[in-house]
């Protein structure tokens, strides 16, 4: 057996699962110094999270000159949580003239650090040098400040102009966001024609786009083919969808969905489900994932959750978790707790909560229903004001790719390559 042929089966041994086997190919064929050997080593033994070896035996790759060591180094070193030092590294490879490495760094700073000054700048040197997917991702890390949002949408039409099919779905998502279906189901079928990446959002967000416009047989099409080809949170929209507009016997497909969703780790699941087992009666269970949900991060949970404990007497809980709520800063809790300082008898409290309601955005007509209107139309107020945060909730946010994520065949997994996504 020739060196190649070594590697091409402990390859082939490795993609099959059998590690203890390809280990001692790759052993060999990295005394043997072929080519590449070391750095699928270094990769089988970090997605065996060996990370430890997978570290020593990429530093030996990248000292005797492999420069794809980089990456899976950088990788390592997020996994076992120092992740500036894996940013640094991929700033020496840029420095060397490494492809991608100037958008790898940037998203490292950007998601594994969170220093989002440092992330700009290398965003702007890896557009600056031409990196693929560099405008579409800084376009991303833009959007995610409330402030840029037209910057963000600028780069998002020149990534769109430049052929980059991520961006379509990105404007698509923009679009949603204003509540222009039409707008976005336009840059969502651009990016489709143009043939969007496997496993983009174009397909979901199309589908969201036709339930807005009550076009359900579409987009429960879509739904579907977005969950068969795998698109991230997929499960977790049909299950709302389902549970929105499906036929009383959907409610089970629905449920299989979100159950689903959860053992997929999908964003928003346990808090959707939640919502779902609220709006059954089954208070108990979505007690139970509401406390999931906020354990996961779901800030928006602590007011749902409250307003279970208040309806079973325990007022005490219920005001701790509005207040968790509030200073999360969901301005509909403003109102649940000024609601429930009224049954309580504590009305002298709820002036004190409009300093709170100015500065989460409440317009002069919600402001004037906290001091001035009687308890039922606060009441009112608070009911609608915390349905419609929970669909605002529901848009707010987006996601970025795992900086550590690969794809099993073995290279990096879109080097950032970034969707703007709902999150919960």
């Amino acid at each position: 057996m020739s060196a190649d042929e070594r590697l091409d089966r402990a390859n082939r041994l490795a993609a099959l699962g059998l590690h203890e086997e390809a280990a001692e190919l790759y052993e060999q064929a990295v005394r043997e110094r072929v080519p590449g050997a070391a750095v699928r080593y270094g990769r089988m033994l970090f997605l065996e999270d060996d990370h430890p070896a997978a570290e020593r035996v990429l530093r030996a790759a990248l000292a005797d000159g492999d420069t794809d060591a980089y990456d899976w180094l950088s990788d390592t070193l997020v996994a076992t949580g120092r992740p500036e030092e894996a940013a640094r590294l991929m700033e020496t490879a840029a420095g060397q003239g490494i492809p991608g490495s100037a958008l790898r760094a940037a998203t490292i700073w950007a998601d594994a650090v969170g220093d989002r000054p440092r992330a700009e700048e290398w965003y702007r040197k890896a557009v600056e040098r031409d990196e693929p997917g560099a405008v579409n991702d800084y376009g991303v890390f833009l959007s995610e400040d409330d402030d840029r949002q037209e910057e963000a949408e600028r780069l998002f039409r020149r990534a769109a102009e430049e052929g980059d099919t991520l961006a379509f779905g990105n404007l698509g998502g923009m679009e949603l966001d204003r509540g222009d279906p039409e707008a976005a189901i336009d840059w969502l079928r651009q990016g489709l024609a143009a043939g969007s990446e496997p496993g983009s959002s174009a397909m979901l967000h199309l589908a969201v786009a036709e339930e807005q416009l009550g076009r359900f047989d579409d987009a429960r099409a879509h739904f579907d083919r977005a969950v068969k080809a795998g698109v991230p949170d997929a499960l977790v929209k049909r299950a709302q969808f389902l549970a929105d507009h499906g036929a009383a016997e959907e409610r089970a497909a629905a449920e299989a969905d979100f159950r689903a969703a959860i053992d997929n780790d999908e964003e928003g699941a346990l808090y959707y489900y939640a919502v779902f087992l609220d709006r059954a009666g089954r208070t108990e269970e979505a007690a139970d994932h509401y406390l999931r949900a906020i354990e996961a991060g779901s800030d928006g949970a602590y007011e749902d959750l409250a307003l279970i404990e208040r309806e079973r007497g325990n007022t005490g809980l219920a005001e701790e978790y509005l207040k968790e709520s509030i200073a999360a800063g969901w301005l509909s809790a403003v109102f649940s707790y000024a609601e429930l300082l009224g049954e309580l008898g504590r009305d002298s409290e709820i002036a004190a909560l409009v300093p709170q309601a100015e500065s989460l955005g409440a317009t002069a007509e919600q402001l004037r229903s906290l001091t001035g209107g009687p308890e039922q139309d606060r009441g009112e107020r608070s009911a609608e004001d915390h349905g419609q945060a929970v669909q605002d909730r529901s848009e707010q946010g987006h996601v970025r790719q795992d900086p550590t994520s690969r794809d099993q065949e073995g290279g990096p997994a879109g080097q950032g390559r970034a969707e703007r996504e709902d999150s919960r």
